[in-house]
């Protein structure tokens, strides 16, 4: 019997682009891959993925995006902070436009742009269609604000499904549906290694793109504090959740900015490097869970 490999690929805004490098070395040492579960931008690269294994076609499609002024539009070079040491959205839009501007923009609307503009992105790149259709099982992970949550599609509209799971909070609004008010599953499941256990996947490999590492703060202010406190919190959850998976593959970001997506040729190539070193442990579990399994069934036929 087949051993079967869950994917489970946490968010991270551009540093989740080192997925790509990670499938890429899986499915050069033919690693197969049986399950996808993704996290925001995880959700966007499995969902691809998914729908199409072939992971240089897919860096090909993104080759092609930021070269094209769709990706101007969306904005997110405004998001990319002077300071990388403090790489916060908060910061600059705080820097830029003063206090009192802020709070009446937060006060006023749900979101720094407009949900179309990620609608615009996702329709590229994820193909029309069904999640239950897709060449591999996928589960695209999201949070629900009035639950608290995470929420998994694993049937109906993938485009739908894959912009909500991606939908970072501040930046894009949040999706009501059904009394539930869905934003990025990185609220919840930052590493969505719950949901995988939840399959009938074997080994689960567990990629996350948080940082384990940070700067010291010099004399902060009140906002680089709170920036802080949430992604040590954050940290820690991503943490506990990649535990309990069977493989893990942390890449190390110090100073990358969720929002530095030209900066994704360098993050692919941290993917790969970080996931080579962990080929020769994949290899060996998967020989050893296939040896269990005829171990097991020999057993029972010899009953």
């Amino acid at each position: 019997m087949k051993t079967k490999i869950g994917l489970a690929l946490g968010g991270g805004g551009a540093r989740g682009m080192a997925h790509l490098g990670i499938i890429k070395v899986l499915q050069k040492n033919n690693i197969p891959i049986d399950f996808i579960a993704g996290t925001s931008m995880g959700a966007i690269i499995g969902a691809m993925y998914a729908q199409n294994p072939d992971i240089e076609a897919i860096i090909k499609m993104f080759d092609e995006y930021f070269e094209d002024k769709d990706y101007a539009d969306l904005g997110l070079e405004r998001a990319v902070p002077g300071n990388k040491k403090d790489p916060t959205i908060f910061h600059q839009f705080v820097e830029a436009v003063g206090k009192r501007v802020v709070l009446n923009f937060a006060i006023s609307r749900q979101a720094l742009l407009q949900k179309n503009t990620l609608d615009n992105a996702i329709q590229r790149f994820v193909k029309a269609g069904q999640i239950e259709n897709t060449e591999i099982p996928f589960y695209a992970v999201c949070s629900d604000l009035n639950s608290g949550e995470p929420v998994v599609y694993n049937r109906g509209d993938i485009q739908k499904a894959v912009k909500i799971s991606a939908s970072i909070p501040v930046y894009f609004p949040p999706v009501a549906e059904n009394g539930k008010l869905l934003t990025d599953g990185g609220v919840t499941s930052p590493v969505p290694v719950n949901e995988m256990e939840q399959t009938d996947a074997d080994i689960i490999i567990a990629a996350s793109m948080g940082r384990s590492k940070y700067d010291p703060l010099n004399k902060p202010k009140l906002l680089n504090i709170i920036t802080r406190m949430q992604q040590i919190k954050g940290s820690y959850l991503a943490h506990s959740q990649m535990e309990k998976a069977d493989i893990m593959i942390e890449p190390e970001f110090r100073e990358a900015h969720w929002s530095e997506f030209l900066r994704y040729k360098e993050f692919i190539e941290i993917g790969e490097k970080e996931a080579r070193k962990k080929i020769d442990h994949i290899s060996e579990l998967i020989k050893n869970k296939q040896s269990f399994i005829r171990r097991f069934f020999r057993f029972f036929q010899n009953q």
